[in-house]
């Protein structure tokens, strides 16, 4: 069991930094708009128990969030789905500009 009481699954993520140190978590946010996103993730009681489309969901908010509130953030949001039979998708993308041009579809 991890430190929520939850079973551990066979899926796990890792933070590995410019040094190679690796890091085992939850939850990841890294760049400058990171501190915005985790605020947004930290505010969903129950993101343990989402259905992949609700974290999908939560996730291009976060980003979203993230990317209004500071300036160095931008670009494209691209958020991916990993399976626990080590698959992996891009689910959602969407160029930054478009936000701003009034195309906020999710």
């Amino acid at each position: 069991e991890d430190r929520h009481g939850r079973t551990i699954p066979v899926c796990r993520i890792f933070y590995v930094d410019d040094r190679g140190t690796r890091i085992e978590g939850d939850m990841f946010a890294v760049g400058s708009g990171s501190t915005y996103a985790i605020a947004i993730l930290d505010e969903q009681e129950n993101r343990y128990s989402l259905t992949t489309e609700e974290a999908v969901r939560l996730a291009v908010q976060a980003i979203r969030y993230a990317t209004f509130r500071d300036g160095s953030s931008g670009g494209f949001i691209n958020v991916y789905h990993i399976s626990p039979g080590k698959e992996w998708k891009r689910v959602f993308r969407q160029d930054v500009a478009s936000i701003l041009e009034g195309s906020t579809s999710l």
